[in-house]
């Protein structure tokens, strides 16, 4: 059994009424308009904030009595194309089939996790931070760097790509589509507690509320030993501040190619056409192209960002 417990945290979770959303191209305008866009540095900037939101959802950092160290993600097996290119572009790793339909990118490498740690210090945002001080430490001591271990990033979310990454990791789009009621949802979930340090999410969940003007759930799960916080964006002001959000920071996995079929959707509910016979066919035909019914994989917006590698 698992049941939903309330939380008063964010906003109320209640629609109005609002004005025609914009439409927007393929790719968002931040990736595709941004001068930057071939600043490397710059770049390196907005995947390390991606990569730390994505490590932070669905990675980890271990090591060893041996003195081993890893830094591991692990991914649908139909986000195999976004690991491969995280590879090319990070440097030297392996990539494996876990048991499942799953893979794990796992990076032992020092002089890649060298480059690595840089890149994502500063910008992790939850109880994980705890790896990556230690493995700061472990790089200081045995392969003579002198890097700082930085606090949490409590700047705003909507600042970076740190969010797109943990929504990559973690998040879930999906549209309900009856005869009566036409609704695109958005889920947001994680555990509640780390178990190294029996830390809570709860800061990191609440910052993002806020954000989405949404409360925070509770899923209690009795067959399992986790409790997990859960986000849900249902009401179109939240939904807005979401599709603002990733309009100017990409999801790199396939969640991008499902984000534009939902998006899509949402524009026929906002728009007043979703019940309209053509409307419908849109409608059903965005569902019908997102999760596990996605049979077409564009993989387009990875070419346009990770097209090179990190020195």
């Amino acid at each position: 059994m698992n049941f939903l417990l309330p939380l008063l945290v964010g906003g109320p979770d209640m629609a109005k009424k609002s004005k025609k959303m914009k439409s927007h191209t393929f790719l968002s305008k931040y990736y595709s308009t941004n001068e930057n866009i071939n600043n490397k540095k710059h770049k390196d900037q907005i995947l390390g904030y991606y990569l730390a939101g994505l490590i932070e959802g669905d990675g980890y950092i271990s090591m060893t009595k041996n003195n081993r160290v890893d830094i591991g993600i692990t991914f649908n097996s139909k986000d195999k194309a976004l690991a491969e290119k995280l590879l090319s572009y990070l440097g030297e790793g392996s990539l494996l089939k876990r048991k499942g339909n799953s893979v794990a990118l796992r990076i032992g490498a020092v002089k890649t996790i060298k480059k690595i740690v840089p890149l994502i210090n500063g910008k992790f945002r939850t109880p994980k931070i705890y790896q990556l001080h230690m493995l700061i430490d472990w790089l200081n001591k045995n392969h003579s760097m002198n890097l700082e271990k930085l606090p949490l990033d409590n700047s705003p979310l909507h600042n970076n790509s740190w969010l797109a990454g943990f929504i990559d990791a973690d998040g879930y789009f999906y549209i309900r589509n009856s005869l009566k009621q036409i609704i695109c949802k958005f889920n947001l979930e994680q555990r509640m507690i780390y178990p190294k340090t029996q830390e809570s999410y709860e800061s990191i969940f609440g910052q993002i509320c806020l954000f989405l003007k949404v409360k925070l759930f509770i899923r209690a799960r009795s067959y399992k030993k986790n409790s997990y916080y859960v986000i849900r964006v249902e009401n179109q002001n939240s939904i807005k501040i979401l599709i603002d959000y990733l309009d100017n920071n990409n999801l790199l996995s396939s969640k991008h190619l499902d984000y534009l079929e939902w998006r899509r959707a949402f524009n026929e509910i906002i728009n007043k056409t979703h019940f309209t016979d053509e409307g419908r066919k849109i409608i059903s035909s965005a569902k019908n192209n997102m999760n596990d019914k996605r049979t077409y994989f564009n993989w387009d917006h990875l070419n346009i960002f990770l097209e090179c590698r990190l020195p």
